[in-house]
């Protein structure tokens, strides 16, 4: 995750933006000394609105602690999320913690994992300091640090899903086992993306608080989501995916395909939106994955999935021609192979299908009702049956949401404007309101004096407060 350092961006990592909801989380009760974690009764923690990033720094690069304590009560929050990197974020934490507790803030503290440290070739230079690598300490020293500071009452370990190697299952028992062995109140939620959810679901759920799980693309995501670490009934999505890892020969294919009658009309034209591969990828190589739209078998629309724009884009075909004489036609969106791949992914969304001149049986807001052929390795989850939940587990979970225009941009393909931030801590908010997520965050909002987005967001964690 990106982040940068300096008067104006002194801290940035995702940042925790909690709502008046109560976050459940499942407490321990274990020696500390051992590896095992023995579940027990739930704890409720209870956290208000709450934010992170973009600290206000002295002018020898420390954080004015004094200066971020009133500025955040400002913002009418009641939490920060601390990030612990370079050699003073530690020491400087034991500053912020009285004055956070005397303007009636909690705070969580937020760490880098290994792939984000010096430890790994190409990583940033900086490890979390003091105790580097050492996830295990870092559980019991955090859970010390607590007692004598009741206001920190959890923490976070950055782009977890990416280092699941390094916290295998056990090893976060252990670190649960040291801290709850101190502190069983205390929280852990490490952080995630919505695409690599379903891990944490199958093997971690047992051993971790609940997640902070980043960047919605829009509202069903956030929902899907909730379906998954509720055990509710599963909320299918429109997409069509190749995964990263494996190898496809050219040809091979996906296709979700629906019927659609012919009406009357000047002119007949089909609209969409898609999403492909978001996110803060390098340029893929072109000439390998296509996004295409049929008709009657007929490609009426087209685009190279490393041409994609990041972000929603629309889309528009005029089928006018291809539908003269019919009454019937058949329509698809297909992933094609045009060359074969060795570890190449691809994501492909798609939302809000609109036609004119034409009466489709079922919209992409019923992916289940469309057809599916496929040559290869591809997925999706067009024409599935919907997994039935048994609601066995309840996994609370934080949604991130992007308030640094930098990275606004880069998740969503849209100008980092203040308006357009606030726009999506509202979908954000209201979704936490309908009870779809446990509470939500913002990533490096601007704090500086006159920041417009630091008001607009302050108007809204104030009116979901009512």
């Amino acid at each position: 995750m990106r982040r940068s350092r300096g008067f104006h961006w002194s801290i940035c990592g995702p940042g925790l933006a909690i709502g008046v909801l109560g976050l459940t989380v499942a407490a321990f009760a274990a020696d500390a000394g051992s590896p095992q974690v023995q579940a027990a009764r739930p704890v409720t923690l209870r956290p208000t609105s709450a934010d992170y990033a973009s600290a206000l720094l002295r002018p020898e690069g420390r954080v004015n602690v004094e200066a971020m304590a009133a500025r955040l009560k400002e913002l009418d929050i009641g939490t920060y999320y601390w990030l612990v990197e370079p050699a003073k974020d530690w020491e400087d934490l034991k500053l912020f913690l009285p004055k956070a507790a005397q303007a009636g803030l909690q705070v969580w503290v937020y760490l880098v994992p290994p792939s984000e440290s010096g430890a790994q070739p190409g990583a940033g230079p900086k490890y979390p300091e003091p105790f580097l690598l050492d996830y295990v300490r870092w559980a019991e020293e955090i859970a010390k640090l607590s007692l004598q500071h009741t206001n920190l009452t959890g923490w976070v370990i950055d782009d977890f899903d990416g280092n699941l190697k390094f916290f295998t299952p056990d090893h976060v028992r252990q670190m649960q086992a040291r801290a709850k062995g101190i502190n069983p109140r205390l929280a852990f939620l490490p952080l995630t993306y919505f695409g690599t959810i379903k891990p944490f679901v199958n093997e971690y759920r047992e051993v971790i608080d609940g997640l902070v799980v980043a960047y919605p693309q829009d509202r069903t995501e956030i929902e899907k989501a909730w379906a998954m670490l509720n055990d509710a009934d599963e909320v299918l999505q429109p997409e069509l995916n190749f995964p990263g890892g494996t190898s496809s020969r050219p040809g091979d294919f996906i296709m979700a395909a629906q019927m659609a009658r012919v009406l009357p009309a000047t002119r007949h034209l089909i609209r969409f939106r898609y999403n492909a591969n978001p996110g803060w990828n390098k340029p893929p190589p072109d000439g390998y994955h296509v996004k295409q739209l049929l008709m009657n078998g007929v490609v009426v629309w087209e685009e190279d999935v490393a041409d994609t724009t990041p972000g929603w884009q629309e889309a528009e075909a005029d089928v006018t021609s291809q539908v003269r004489g019919e009454t019937n036609v058949t329509v698809a969106f297909r992933l094609l192979e045009k060359k074969g791949v060795g570890n190449y992914g691809a994501h492909w969304r798609l939302s809000d299908l609109r036609c004119d001149g034409l009466e489709f049986s079922a919209g992409l807001d019923q992916p289940r009702a469309w057809q599916v052929s496929r040559q290869g390795a591809f997925t999706t989850e067009f024409g599935a049956q919907p997994r039935r939940g048994g609601r066995r587990f309840h996994i609370p979970f934080v949604v991130m949401t992007a308030a640094q225009p930098v990275e606004f941009k880069g998740r969503h393909g849209l100008p980092g404007t203040p308006e357009n931030i606030s726009q999506w801590l509202r979908m954000c908010l209201e979704a936490q309101r309908d009870g779809k997520c446990d509470a939500v965050v913002t990533y490096c909002l601007d704090k500086s004096p006159g920041s417009r987005a630091f008001e607009l967001c302050l108007d809204l964690f104030h009116s979901f407060k009512q």
